[in-house]
């Protein structure tokens, strides 16, 4: 009797070592998402998609949320929830730090793929990179000058709306995301077990009242979809009433001699606010002349970047150039030198946007105790900070350590946003027949949270906010949308 349970036993264990792995294989095949960034944030954006074949990273940006201690933002930035040694694609919607700023982290820890993007966010991002090589070169830096040199070996271009394929069957193309020069959505679909998958990433969802870009794309027919929610649960205010009053700012500020401050990034804020300041001019909107300096040698680089990629403007401006109507050369534009005495009424712009570092620092020191001059915040300005303060009405703020008292007046103009607002988001969605289910990330909670609940509740599909590490399996059928 011994001998026969013995012998069933060593029979049972031989079995189970041929059928387990081949049951791992099985599961291992599953397609899924595994949400690596921008959960519950803006920053850090980073999605993992395993496609049954392959490992695709969506985006891998860095972590920059303001109010961190500095070794927490480090900790974050070098945290790495999977092997960059077994990632197959990076899939990079645009040239953004949040989304593009950690590849060349990857690459110093042994990422050896191919990198994938549109032809316009390989130019910004080669610029973009090496500023944040620069940024990041103190210390113990995330990454230096030659990782960065190294990520662009395997970088490849790519033109909008042009189907690729990848050795493994996968394919994917760049549609218009309407949001910064070369930024885009990414269309992918592919096949495992028998069974067909598509997902779009929207990356970041561009402002449609916003100047110079074309509008964002769209499909009709996706499985899943991943979508942005910066302002998942805010409206811009009305675009024709911040340009009257834009206008009137600038036209009382210089009229007393003094400086319109607009904190900016460099990278598509301040090209569309050049854009609105020329227009203006054309039009005799101002009452007296005045120069306007740009006080960043990369946002002067990136000025230079969006001439150059004159083919992705929208067709009203791309009407303007045939008439002879430049959108980002004006009268009076300047580059700012260091320790340039500006004389006269002026506007100038520096980053950052957020009015935390960069050269902005230095004007808001320089101008905030001048009742005759003006700050205008031309995007959202988070809790806690310097802008927030200042808008809030405090009497003095540190800039640079140095308490600095404010009488120059403030202003907020949200419709500047480079983003779109929760109700646009919405009526991009209506444009869409079938989407299976939709994961909301790229957003602060309260927003995330709100932008699913107002699809849920006003839209056939079904929208979930994924935790931070959350592994989602993809399922290749479903009897109804709400599954």
């Amino acid at each position: 009797m011994k001998k026969i349970s013995s012998s069933i036993l060593i029979l049972f264990f031989a079995v189970a070592l041929i059928i387990i792995p081949h049951l791992n294989a099985a599961t291992d095949n599953t397609p899924y998402l595994k949400f690596c960034g921008a959960n519950g944030t803006i920053f850090g954006t980073c999605h993992l998609l395993y496609t049954g074949k392959s490992t695709v990273l969506l985006d891998c940006g860095l972590f920059q949320e303001e109010g961190y201690p500095e070794r927490e933002v480090d900790r974050r930035n070098r945290f790495l929830p999977f092997s960059p040694s077994e990632i197959d694609y990076i899939l990079v919607t645009h040239a953004h730090g949040d989304h593009m700023g950690r590849i060349p982290y990857l690459v110093r820890k042994g990422f050896t793929g191919k990198i994938y993007c549109t032809e316009a966010t390989a130019e910004v991002g080669r610029e973009m990179l090496k500023l944040l090589a620069w940024i990041l070169s103190h210390d113990s830096p995330l990454y230096n000058q030659d990782n960065v040199d190294a990520m662009f070996k395997k970088l490849v271009p790519c033109k909008y709306n042009r189907t690729y394929t990848l050795p493994d069957g996968l394919r994917f193309r760049f549609l218009e995301a309407g949001h910064i020069i070369g930024s885009a959505m990414v269309y992918l679909d592919f096949q495992e077990g028998g069974e067909e998958y598509s997902l779009l990433f929207t990356g970041d969802i561009g402002n449609p009242a916003a100047p110079l870009l074309r509008p964002l794309e769209t499909v009709e027919d996706v499985d899943y979809l991943i979508c942005e929610s910066t302002y998942g649960n805010r409206v811009h205010s009305n675009g024709a009433t911040d340009m009257a009053k834009f206008k009137d700012i600038i036209n009382d500020t210089t009229k007393e001699g003094g400086k319109v401050i607009i904190p900016c990034y460099v990278l598509a804020r301040t090209q569309n606010m050049l854009y609105y300041i020329n227009r203006m001019i054309r039009e005799g909107a101002f009452d007296r002349p005045f120069d306007v300096y740009v006080d960043s040698v990369y946002a002067n680089k990136m000025t230079r970047i969006y001439r150059k990629n004159s083919r992705l403007f929208n067709d009203e401006t791309r009407r303007e150039i045939r008439q002879r109507k430049p959108p980002l050369s004006l009268p009076g534009l300047k580059e700012y030198k260091p320790e340039e005495r500006i004389r006269g009424p002026a506007i100038i712009l520096a980053p950052s946007g957020m009015a935390t570092v960069g050269a902005i620092l230095t004007h808001l020191a320089t101008y905030l105790p001048d009742p005759k001059s003006s700050v205008i915040f031309v995007g959202f300005q988070p809790e806690g900070m310097i802008g927030r303060q200042i808008l809030e009405g405090a009497k003095s703020v540190n800039v640079g350590g140095k308490m600095v008292p404010v009488r120059a007046k403030s202003y907020y103009l949200s419709s500047f946003s480079g983003h779109a607002d929760y109700k646009q988001i919405m009526e991009w969605l209506d444009k869409f027949k079938r989407i299976r289910k939709i994961f909301v990330v790229h957003g602060k909670p309260d927003s995330s949270k709100a932008l699913a609940e107002y699809i849920n509740t006003h839209t056939p599909f079904h929208a979930v906010v994924p935790q931070f590490l959350e592994k989602i399996n993809l399922v290749p059928l479903s009897p109804s949308p709400l599954q």
